[in-house]
C-alpha cells in the first residue's frame, strides 16, 4: 500500500511596511522537518478533498485570528516539504498590523520580521525556499526538494 501523501498550504503574511510574519513551532514533527523552536511561515494541513481556499481560510481561523486581510490570496508555488508532503504557497497582505489571538499548543510567538531577518531564524524545511522565492518575486515555483535541516542546528532550540 503506497504512503498517502500529505497537502498543506502556506502563507507569506505581509504588513504595510513590508514586513513578513513568522511564528514558532512548539510541537516536533521530524517527518516533516519541523522541531519545537523552529520558526516558520504559517502552515496548515489540508483536510482530506479540501480545497486550498478553504485550508487558507482554516489557517486564519485557527492560527491567525485577528489579522485583517486584503484581497485574494496570490499562489506562488508547490514545495516538496517532505518525501509524501507538498505544500502550496500563497501570500496576502494586512491592511494594517493587529493583534493575533492565534497561539494554539502547537503555534505561537507570532513575529512581524523583515524578510532578511526571517530568512536568519531557525526555519523549519521548506520555509526559507518559501520566503525567497517570496522576495524574489517568483511566481509558478515548483520545488521538488527542500533543504533538510542540518542536525547541528537542532541544538539551537
Amino acid at each position: 500500500m503506497r504512503p498517502q501523501r500529505l497537502r498543506a498550504v502556506a502563507l507569506v503574511v505581509v504588513n504595510p511596511a513590508g514586513e513578513i510574519l513568522v511564528l514558532q513551532e512548539f510541537v516536533s514533527k521530524p517527518t516533516l522537518g519541523k522541531f519545537a523552536g523552529m520558526f516558520s511561515v504559517p502552515m496548515e494541513t489540508c483536510h482530506h478533498g479540501e480545497p486550498d481556499l478553504l485550508a487558507l481560510k482554516r489557517l486564519h481561523d485557527e492560527e491567525l485570528t485577528g489579522l485583517p486581510f486584503m484581497g485574494k490570496p496570490t499562489r506562488i508555488g508547490a514545495y516538496r516539504v517532505a518525501p509524501q508532503a507538498w505544500a502550496k504557497l500563497y501570500t496576502m497582505s494586512v491592511e494594517r498590523v493587529a493583534p493575533i489571538i492565534g497561539q494554539t499548543f502547537e503555534v505561537g510567538n507570532h513575529q512581524w520580521v523583515p524578510v532578511q531577518d526571517a530568512l536568519g531564524l531557525w526555519l523549519r524545511r521548506g520555509a526559507p525556499e518559501m520566503i525567497q522565492d517570496y522576495a524574489a518575486g517568483h511566481r509558478n515555483v515548483v520545488r521538488r526538494a527542500c533543504i533538510d535541516v542540518p542536525h547541528s542546528e537542532l541544538m539551537r532550540a
